[in-house]
């Protein structure tokens, strides 16, 4: 990891998983497909103007797939967002839009390489965790040096999974090792010299409603 060479202060973090969505509560993988917010969705976006430490954000980044842009607008109405590629979902590629109880029974060995060695893992047509964790680093190597602070990433469970496994300088079997829930807030604090530390994770007290949602 880079250490910033102009950074001479604390700096914070915050990682958002986007609202629920209908495919979330239906079993089935998202990947990069449009998807908009459900009606609990909504609210889970509007309940994160309630949570405090969010009440200091100077800006917002955020992936470029309609949920999590509509998470950014109705949870920081006012504030600049700006979308960054390195912070799209992990690309599914041919599981995309696939019930996980079929991929489950149809591909029993890919379905076990998932839920046991994700980091051995391609998805047919898509893209590795390899290829999401690349992209963490490099977001995380560009915050310290160029971000707003406290500045607010509001995109994907795989994505704020490799941020962590960067941050906390893991290199594999991970993935699994964090929970996130939808709508959910994960802070990351940056020091010279120190790096990164994780200081919350999965915080959900502010949302009126949570399902929880296992591979």
């Amino acid at each position: 990891m880079k250490t910033a060479k102009n950074a001479g202060q604390q700096r914070v973090l915050f990682l958002i998983r986007h609202g629920e969505t209908r495919s979330n509560r239906e079993g089935i993988f998202r990947g990069r497909l449009e998807i908009s917010l459900s009606i609990r969705g909504n609210e889970q976006a509007r309940a994160l103007q309630r949570a405090t430490s969010l009440s200091k954000t100077l800006a917002v980044v955020c992936s470029p797939l309609q949920r999590a842009q509509e998470t950014a607008r109705l949870a920081f109405p006012g504030l600049p967002i700006s979308v960054d590629e390195r912070l799209n979902n992990l690309d599914l590629g041919d599981w995309s839009g696939k019930r996980k109880t079929d991929i489950q029974h149809d591909f029993p060995g890919a379905w076990e390489r998932w839920v046991n060695h994700p980091h051995s893992m391609r998805f047919p047509g898509g893209e590795s965790l390899q290829n999401v964790h690349q992209r963490a680093r490099d977001f995380l190597e560009w915050f310290p040096e160029s971000a707003t602070s406290p500045l607010t990433a509001v995109t994907h469970r795989s994505v704020i999974k490799c941020l962590l496994g960067v941050a906390m300088g893991l290199d594999s079997n991970y993935f699994w090792k964090f929970h996130l829930d939808n709508g959910s807030i994960t802070q990351l604090v940056w020091e010279p010299g120190r790096g990164f530390t994780l200081t919350a994770l999965n915080h959900t007290s502010h949302l009126p409603h949570l399902v929880t949602e296992w591979y």
